[in-house]
């Protein structure tokens, strides 16, 4: 207890800035580019491949879809957003429906750059291809800094009643955690005033 009655001023002073800097670090304004796969599937089709004399090469054919995400959840806009797969898909499709350019990189790479994305905007990459394998997504990245990658998981909507009983919890554990700091910083002063 002498500890906090001696430094208490100093060990205040030290955790102002550390408080602050922990502030800035999690609500700073910038672009934050995240990304997920939405859904993968791989339909088997009971339709033969034919060759160009028509002959059967196999019995059935194989279709593989994968579905990717990318939103900026930031306050600013992210801007030269680069999308790079390890080569060029066979069916690609952008939803919603936006200009985009496509270059070609070292070692045959797809790379697909947005200007812009918005804040709270998401953009949708379908591919598809048949009889070959999909493309692996290699990297995400836009000026202001690299993409994160979120996991997806099917979840299901919770009634509004219930959102809004967890929302009211939330508001009151804040508001007493702010007081309860409020008191140790108050007893703190007394002490050591």
């Amino acid at each position: 207890m002498n500890l906090l009655t001696l430094y208490g001023k100093e060990i205040f002073a030290l955790a102002v800035p550390v408080f602050t800097l922990i502030i800035n670090k999690f609500f700073k304004n910038s672009a934050k580019v995240c990304y997920g796969v939405l859904h993968q599937f791989t339909y088997l089709i009971n339709e033969p491949l034919r060759n160009a004399n028509n002959e059967v090469i196999c019995n059935t054919q194989i279709v593989h879809t994968y579905s990717y995400v990318f939103k900026n959840e930031g306050k600013e806009p992210a801007t030269n957003v680069e999308i790079i797969f390890n080569y060029s898909p066979m069916y690609l499709n952008i939803w919603p429906s936006r200009h985009y350019t496509v270059k070609e990189g070292a070692e045959g790479r797809y790379i697909m750059v947005m200007d812009y994305l918005a804040p709270q905007e998401f953009v949708r990459c379908e591919m598809m291809s048949i009889n070959t394998g999909l493309p692996e997504l290699l990297s995400v990245r836009c000026k202001e800094g690299l993409a994160k990658e979120i996991k997806m998981i099917p979840n299901k909507v919770l009634p509004p009643i219930y959102l809004r009983f967890v929302l009211l919890l939330i508001f009151l554990g804040s508001v007493t955690l702010i007081y309860l700091v409020i008191v140790v910083l108050q007893w703190l002063v007394l002490k050591t005033g």
